[in-house]
């Protein structure tokens, strides 16, 4: 590694550890006003019952999104899914913005699987793409089941549900206009930026055919990851020995979410937990229980994927390097 690739992976390095620290200190100590050993203290106090059923519903919520993940590209089934979820999760919350350097690992993979490289660009895009889309509307779908169930619908959840319902619009349209653009102006624009309407064209024709087979598998199951994203926040919560209501639940699920599209740290580290706590305690929670809460949450959602996708990717590398062997004989 070159001095200054060494340098830029420090700078990297430095400004992820800088934005998730100070937001997780603005989170504790700014917005909650409480001290670690306070809330080590509640997280000391979680029973071994709940941490298994965090388990459980952690767990079930990965399955549930291999079917998401399998349903993108034909042919991968749910145990590769698993592995390609857990692995890239595994090496972008550990690398700083790492989200390239697990894209190209999963390339490597899917490709070691028979799959082109066509495949694997529409399958990125439609899994980012509804991921994103499911997080916007997200408060949206929270307002309409709160309303369904006759409880009162808190009024930040109302302000995010219009953001987010405003952000789909706009980047339909901008999405729409960019298909449009004709030949002749892409010409004109460059080499460039023809090379990219064909490629958009290409990977919009294979999403559209992945949707249109696959729509009765990646809706539900896109919903239903994130229902039990919310149930996970639910269990973290009462594990600490809080009991919110189900308009503060969701809506702080949804809090979270969003901040999650920001890409600065993995998983929105520093910033989706200020906001989710800063929920939380305007809510009139316990500052110190809030903190607890959320925290248990994202170790399961965050942190628990690197141990974990750490393992299944050694697993698989170890598996490759003692069939490289036998491929070589096979070819020669």
């Amino acid at each position: 590694m070159s001095t200054v690739t060494s340098l830029r992976f420090a700078g990297r390095a430095a400004l992820v550890a800088g934005v998730a620290g100070a937001g997780l200190w603005a989170a504790t100590h700014g917005i909650a006003g409480v001290g670690w050993s306070a809330v080590l203290a509640v997280l000391g106090g979680v029973s071994w019952h709940w941490l298994a059923v965090l388990a459980v519903v952690w767990l079930g919520g990965l399955g549930i999104y291999s079917l998401v993940l399998a349903a993108s590209l034909p042919g991968l089934g749910l145990r590769r899914s698993l592995l390609l979820n857990l692995s890239g999760s595994a090496v972008a919350n550990v690398v700083p913005l790492g989200g390239a350097v697990a894209t190209a690992m999963n390339w490597r993979m899917v490709r070691s699987w028979g799959h082109s490289n066509g495949a694997f660009a529409a399958y990125c895009v439609l899994t980012n793409l509804l991921d994103v889309l499911v997080k916007l509307l997200l408060p949206l779908l929270a307002v309409l089941g709160l309303v369904a169930l006759s409880q009162q619908v808190p009024p930040l959840l109302w302000v995010l549900a219009g953001a987010g319902a405003g952000a789909v619009v706009l980047a339909g349209v901008a999405w729409a206009v960019l298909r449009r653009v004709g030949p002749e102006r892409a010409g004109r624009l460059g080499g460039r930026a023809q090379a990219l309407r064909e490629g958009l064209r290409d990977t919009t024709v294979q999403i559209v055919g992945l949707v249109r087979r696959g729509w009765a598998r990646l809706l539900p199951a896109s919903v239903a990851y994130v229902a039990a994203q919310v149930a996970l926040l639910w269990c973290a919560l009462h594990a600490v020995g809080l009991g919110p209501g189900l308009a503060v639940v969701v809506t702080a699920a949804a809090v979270e979410r969003l901040g999650t599209l920001v890409p600065i740290t993995p998983g929105g580290t520093g910033i989706a937990e200020a906001g989710t706590i800063a929920w939380l305690v305007a809510a009139g929670l316990d500052p110190g229980r809030a903190v607890a809460g959320v925290l248990l949450y994202r170790v399961f959602l965050i942190a628990m994927e690197v141990p974990v996708g750490g393992a299944l990717l050694g697993a698989w590398a170890l598996l490759q390097r003692v069939a490289a062997p036998a491929r070589r004989e096979a070819l020669s």
